[in-house]
């Protein structure tokens, strides 16, 4: 097969998954992977509506394993933080301690319409667990009353299930070692 016969082929093969309906994307963590104890700038993005509506709320719960979080505020969109008491208060590095963490963020407003995109960030410390990760579930609010819940957890070592909405997730790596130890 000539060179430009098989450009056009493999054209012909991967433009429809180039342009697939937003219906196959996820709701996903945007870097998808970070080092463990650091802080991070994670952004949630959301590539479309729920079944046709627009997207007036997300909702995006944390694991009890982070600490520290701090989200984004976005024009438009009003913001919910909703905290849980710690059973056992833990050093903040900086001489104090943390006895609350945040439980759920929620951005409400809008809308999003379904045909466009968006992101939603928070800035979180990770925890001290290389090697795991974490899920974040997403409820994501749609007109009408229709709602995404992006919650799906799937068992260690498993693909999540068919039909199904996985949660956004973060690996946790190694940390990097520090600038001047050996």
């Amino acid at each position: 097969m000539r060179p430009t016969a098989l450009a056009a082929a493999l054209m012909a093969a991967v433009a429809p998954a180039a342009f697939a309906p937003a219906a196959f994307a996820h709701v996903t963590l945007d870097p998808p992977q970070a080092a463990a104890g650091a802080y991070l700038r994670a952004t949630l993005r959301v590539p479309h509506g729920c079944a046709g509506a627009a997207t007036e709320r997300i909702a995006l719960r944390l694991p009890e394993t982070i600490l520290a979080a701090r989200p984004m505020p976005k024009p438009g969109w009003r913001l919910t933080i909703t905290r849980r008491a710690l059973e056992v208060p833990v050093p903040n590095g900086h001489g104090g301690t943390i006895t609350e963490a945040v439980s759920e963020i929620t951005w409400e407003g809008g809308p999003l319409p379904d045909e466009q995109y968006d992101e939603f960030t928070v800035m979180l410390r990770t925890p001290e667990a290389p090697g795991t990760t974490l899920h974040l579930p997403v409820i994501q609010g749609c007109g009408g009353g229709a709602t995404a819940a992006w919650v799906a957890i799937p068992a260690a070592g498993q693909h999540p299930a068919a039909g199904t909405l996985p949660a956004p997730t973060l690996r946790l790596l190694p940390a990097p070692p520090h600038a001047g130890h050996h």
